[in-house]
């Protein structure tokens, strides 16, 4: 449901991502200062996308899992929640395979398990949260009945995320998407235009850092853009469209709308 547009990357690079602000123990500075010595950890989420065009590309996904690996034995080596974020997106990215390779058992069990390495750290910030509600609400697609259920935890945690860190725009994000996919009839789109536009006001990353997450923004575009295509509000589409697209040329995600915006 929520990412299968990703599948445009097998015709291009994905967007760049990196962000973590943290009222918990582990703040940024203290992160950087602990993990500095340990390079995987340098820029680990375009290494973890990367690795994930290379298997969309190859239709192989060795390069996820070797990396999946590492994480792994550099948790066992330093039991840090940096590390069990990072985890957790990489599964998140390994679902999104699945998914469009179209095997969706592994695809629920890659994201499941994304789910529990987050639910399973003690004393989350407010990154934690937002990535727990966005791997949440890609996980809807394969829960039939539950999907009520798994949508209030989205914006429970969402709305956690915010608590901790109001500026942080991925929890914006995962709400607005959530919200964005929610049916007329079950009360959804009413509240994705004012997510997405606070996400797009924010910064990628509050503090620079290769360690920290920095993704979303793009994201926010796309789906505010897609929001008033579907709205037929085409004067507020091709405005967000040009700014999008300014900030990031190389997205093929927003390029793919232009043309739905002709003449416009």
């Amino acid at each position: 449901m929520t990412r299968l547009l990703l599948i445009s990357l097998l015709l291009a690079s994905f967007p760049g991502n990196a962000s973590v602000t943290d009222r918990s123990k582990n703040n940024p500075l203290q992160i950087q200062k602990t993990v500095v010595s340990d390079t995987l950890l340098v820029n680990i989420q375009s290494k973890i996308t990367d690795a994930f065009v290379l298997g969309i590309r190859t239709k192989k996904n060795a390069e996820l899992l070797v990396l999946r690996g590492k994480l792994e034995d550099l948790y066992r080596k330093k039991e840090q929640n940096l590390i069990l974020y990072w985890q957790s997106y990489l599964q998140y990215y390994l679902s999104l395979f699945y998914t469009i390779e179209q095997d969706k058992k592994l695809a629920e069990k890659e994201i499941d398990k994304g789910v529990e390495i987050l639910k399973g750290i003690e004393n989350k910030n407010s990154e934690d949260y937002a990535l727990l509600a966005t791997s949440q609400n890609f996980s809807i697609q394969f829960k039939g009945m539950k999907v009520i259920f798994i949508s209030n935890s989205v914006k429970k945690n969402g709305k956690k995320a915010i608590a901790l860190d109001p500026d942080n725009l991925r929890a914006y994000y995962a709400l607005g998407s959530n919200d964005f996919f929610t049916p007329k009839m079950y009360g959804g789109g009413k509240k994705a235009e004012g997510y997405f536009k606070k996400a797009i006001s924010l910064p990628n990353q509050k503090i620079k850092n290769p360690y920290l997450p920095s993704w979303g923004k793009d994201d926010a575009y796309e789906y505010l853009i897609r929001f008033y295509i579907r709205e037929e509000r085409w004067k507020e589409a091709v405005q967000y469209f040009q700014e999008g697209i300014k900030l990031y040329p190389n997205s093929y995600n927003i390029k793919a709308l232009a043309n739905r915006l002709k003449g416009k």
